[in-house]
């Protein structure tokens, strides 16, 4: 079995995890009366289709590394936390914005190849160029996923944002979890480009811009 089939399997599995514990976690809810709950339970089925649908709108080949992260990073924070009251949890959140920025980084790398046609970054301009680009990708993440948060404050009544209880303070510290991932991973791509978040992304370009390119 190959490598993919391997993966593909895994996160077939994972996915079965996922909506079992999604399942469970919606009766939980039901039978306490917990509306938002509920409520966060249909945005959990969201996250675990968000990365597949976007990867079918565009016509792209399954990456099943990316698949599985996404998965993962979607049971731990939208099933776990947002419908059986993970968040309760001392530093879950913020455990989970300091991942993210590594995530989002990886994507960001993605996006540069895909906007620029090539994976090849080798003057010290371009170098520059893709270092900065990949950061403010990262933060303008991580600001659209405050203003999220933000949206369900407003519109649902939902304080992910902790406006009642921390203010800006919650705010900036996720963003800042973040930034401080992606710029760490920025220093680990520095000074070496061989390492599980650059072969993602290099995997993406081979199979969905490498081809195209030509």
């Amino acid at each position: 079995m190959s490598k993919d089939n391997k993966l593909k399997k895994i996160w077939h599995v994972f996915n079965v995890i996922y909506v079992v514990t999604l399942a469970y976690s919606a009766f939980v809810n039901y039978l306490q009366g917990d509306m938002n709950g509920i409520f966060m339970c249909g945005v959990a089925v969201l996250t675990l289709i968000m990365v597949p649908l976007i990867f079918k709108i565009f016509r792209f080949k399954p990456v099943y590394e990316i698949y599985l992260i996404a998965t993962t990073f979607a049971y731990i924070a939208s099933v776990w936390g947002s419908t059986l009251g993970g968040y309760g949890l001392f530093g879950f959140d913020k455990f989970l914005h300091f991942s993210s920025g590594f995530l989002m980084l990886t994507v960001a790398i993605m996006l540069y190849y895909l906007l620029s046609s090539h994976n090849e970054i080798k003057t010290v301009q371009e170098k520059r160029v893709f270092y900065v680009f990949i950061n403010a990708v990262n933060m303008a993440i991580a600001v659209c996923w405050e203003f999220f948060e933000y949206a369900m404050l407003i519109f649902f009544n939902n304080d992910a944002i902790n406006h009642y209880t921390q203010g800006v303070h919650d705010t900036m510290t996720d963003m800042l979890c973040a930034t401080i991932a992606g710029l760490m991973l920025t220093v680990w791509i520095m000074r070496s480009r061989s390492n599980f978040f650059m072969n993602t992304a290099q995997k993406f370009y081979e199979l969905n811009v490498k081809k195209k390119s030509f």
